[in-house]
């Protein structure tokens, strides 16, 4: 019986052994195209040692080859199916394949060379031959496309070396043509910065002369600023002053009471209009402008002032009257006059007592001429530096500025009778 189980054992081991040398060829050969698996080859050789190893484990063999025929084969250990009458017999360890030790690689395998699962050694193998042939159609391809490209290459090279030549040739006859064009440009560079230095030089010059012409505008700019603000103050002092004084034609006052053959009378001027003894108005009919005589104030009161009458034209038919009109240049009614003397005043009306008469009539009298004055007096024309004559008083710094500030300009001569002393 024993003998029996031995012989029948040796076909099944005969042909386990021819699968698993095509096994382990197939998956070596898959293996060392797609990634030169070192591990599978020494498996093989392992598988091989074993099989020499196996002979009298004939039952074990037999139901372990029915087992691994619907997995892949992989080096492991094998107890053999539950139940299974083995006479105690074992296979060692290393020397079989664990069905499911073997079917994981399988699938690692398929995975790493990213392929789809797959049962039965014929499907895997199929699988890798399929990929194997791809990769190969691929190498094909690859190196169709390098022949091509090495043609073309080759045609390029051909092209290059023709052009090379001709280029070589074109280099002999654009380097005289550069040499010469060096030559010119070194020319025209050296005369490129002569200009550039003359330019400098120009660009200098007109430097420095805009920089003086900055410090005459400035120092310009300064003096019309001066002026400007001369101007602006003197018309400010002018509009402030303009605002109260009255025009020329309009009367400062009026007689409210007067009898024919009295030489005094009363007006409608007092403290309140900053009115002082002393003040002389000329005394003008409403109908008429020549005037008629002067009135002199002599007391002054809050609301009204007493009058000297004198200097009449007709003191018989038109002496003064209630009504009649009171004019002076030098006075307006609560306004005091901003005065400056320009010129030669002689005696009676030297400058000093005409300056205090003019200030007790309620005027202000500078002793320079500047902005804010509105009225300058002239006198006479003032004698030269060389005192050996006179000098016109138009000709004057001071009356170019009254002129230039648009001053009132009264003659002493014209306003005598208003200043009586």
């Amino acid at each position: 019986m024993q003998n029996r189980q031995s012989g029948a054992a040796h076909v099944p081991m005969m042909f386990f052994l021819l699968l698993l040398v095509l096994f382990l060829g197939a998956v070596g050969f898959a293996y060392v195209t797609q990634s030169k698996n070192n591990d599978l080859q020494r498996q093989l050789t392992q598988a091989l040692d074993d099989a020499r190893t196996v002979k009298s484990q004939t039952v074990l063999v037999q139901d372990y080859m029915n087992d691994v025929a619907d997995v892949f084969r992989k080096p492991g250990k094998y107890e053999g199916r539950p139940g299974g009458i083995y006479n105690n017999a074992v296979l060692p360890d290393g020397q079989v394949m664990n069905p499911a030790e073997l079917k994981k690689v399988l699938d690692d395998t398929l995975s790493k060379a990213k392929l789809s699962a797959a049962t039965g050694l014929e499907n895997v193998l199929g699988s890798l031959v399929t990929k194997i042939d791809q990769l190969e159609q691929r190498v094909r391809d690859a190196e169709t496309a390098r022949d091509n490209l090495l043609a073309e290459k080759t045609a390029i090279d051909k092209s290059l070396a023709d052009a090379t030549s001709s280029h070589s040739t074109k280099v002999k006859e654009l380097t005289g043509i550069n040499e010469q064009q060096r030559t010119d440009y070194d020319n025209a560079k050296v005369t490129l910065q002569n200009n550039i230095n003359q330019v400098q030089e120009s660009l200098r010059a007109k430097s420095d002369e805009l920089s003086a012409e900055k410090e005459r505008a400035t120092a310009k700019e300064k003096e019309l600023n001066k002026e400007i603000a001369k101007h602006q103050m003197h018309s400010s002092a002018l509009i402030e002053r303009g605002r109260m004084v009255k025009a020329e034609d309009v009367a400062d006052g009026k007689i409210i009471t007067a009898k024919n053959g009295v030489s005094s009378a009363w007006i409608n001027l007092g403290r309140k209009d900053m009115l002082q003894p002393g003040t002389v108005f000329q005394v003008k009919n409403p109908n008429s402008s020549a005037i008629k005589g002067h009135a002199r104030v002599t007391n002054v009161m809050d609301e009204r002032a007493e009058v000297q009458l004198y200097d009449f034209v007709d003191p018989i038919a038109d002496f003064a009257r209630a009504g009649d009109l009171l004019f002076n240049k030098l006075y307006s009614p609560g306004v005091t006059r901003t005065i400056y003397l320009m010129g030669r005043f002689t005696a009676p009306y030297n400058k000093p007592e005409l300056k205090n008469l003019l200030t007790r009539l309620g005027n202000k009298v500078v002793d320079k001429m500047q902005p804010g004055v509105d009225l300058v007096i002239l006198g006479n024309d003032p004698v030269n530096e060389a005192a050996d004559g006179f000098a016109a008083v138009s000709d004057s710094p001071e009356f170019k500025l009254a002129a230039e500030l648009r001053v009132e300009f009264a003659y002493l001569n014209q306003i005598r009778d208003l200043i009586k002393l």
